[in-house]
């Protein structure tokens, strides 16, 4: 992407052109009327879409976001926005002014257009994923298995993003809590009266939409601007050093071997709060330290 101020739209139709097995004939006013080609309806969508609003105002809500990661962070290519992500600080305001926050420690990387496992695969545009193909440090929430809310971050690169799937809590771990239990619709079944160690509060990606209240509300709006969640350097960290792992994806296996196997899921070694360890990576990692 060429800016933080709106899409490339003539790369990107060189690219649909490209990746599409539709012809393409420019439409004039005395040609008759003809059903669009998929390139000419992925740009009819892209250029209704604006990212949305919301700006800290008040003094208050400045001085809170002061120390926010800007565009030139995000805008990197997908693999390395996924790598620096490790170890920073996603911070969450809540509408009732309840501020949360958790230490990144996995995350997957989406390429885009080549990626077989990526929702914008040959460079697939719909109104779902149209936040990928925004400027980099945009949300991309969306909905899952008719549950659940998955949260990604648009990089640089047509139709790349990174998942998030793992988050260490650090502060409001007791609303997290009880968004990950009370708040439940199912309130009273068994499995929500269980009291979850603070580890398992956002160890998953699913998890972690739950306890930062990260719903599809979200879409749209950049983390470099809008007041109620964004991401900013530790400045506590641990004493270890951040030693990362590198591995393949999870529950991709419909993409075929070579992209469910390739290392493009990234978390923190030795960290409780991973989704799910790669051991034979980890056994790799230490044979080459």
């Amino acid at each position: 992407m060429s800016s933080s101020n709106g899409l490339n739209f003539e790369n990107l139709e060189k690219n649909l052109l490209h990746a599409n097995k539709y012809k393409y004939v420019k439409i004039t006013e005395s040609d008759p009327p003809k059903k669009k080609s998929r390139s000419q309806l992925n740009l009819d969508i892209l250029k209704d879409c604006k990212q949305l609003e919301d700006p800290p105002l008040t003094e208050s809500d400045k001085l809170l976001t002061a120390n926010r990661l800007t565009y030139d962070f995000y805008n990197t290519p997908c693999e390395q926005l996924a790598q620096q992500l490790l170890g920073k600080i996603l911070v969450r305001r809540l509408e009732n002014g309840i501020i949360l926050k958790g230490r990144i420690v996995e995350t997957e990387s989406y390429l885009g257009g080549i990626d077989k496992a990526s929702q914008t695969y040959q460079n697939k545009v719909t109104p779902r994923n149209i936040p990928m193909y925004m400027p980099p440090g945009t949300i991309y929430v969306y909905f899952t298995y008719g549950m659940y809310y998955c949260f990604n971050i648009s990089s640089q690169g047509e139709g790349a993003a990174v998942l998030l799937r793992g988050v260490e809590p650090i502060e409001g771990i007791e609303e997290m809590m009880y968004n990950r239990t009370l708040k439940s619709k199912k309130k009273n079944s068994e499995k929500n009266k269980k009291i979850l160690k603070p580890h398992e509060l956002c160890n998953g990606p699913s998890k972690i939409c739950m306890a930062f209240e990260i719903d599809k509300d979200c879409c749209k709006y950049s983390l470099c601007t809008w007041k109620s969640m964004w991401i900013e350097p530790d400045y506590n960290p641990p004493d270890e050093t951040i030693e990362i792992i590198k591995c393949s994806r999870i529950g991709i296996d419909s993409a075929g071997p070579e992209w469910a196997s390739k290392p493009l899921r990234y978390y923190i070694y030795n960290n409780n709060s991973v989704s799910k360890r790669d051991k034979k990576a980890e056994q790799d990692f230490i044979k080459d330290k």
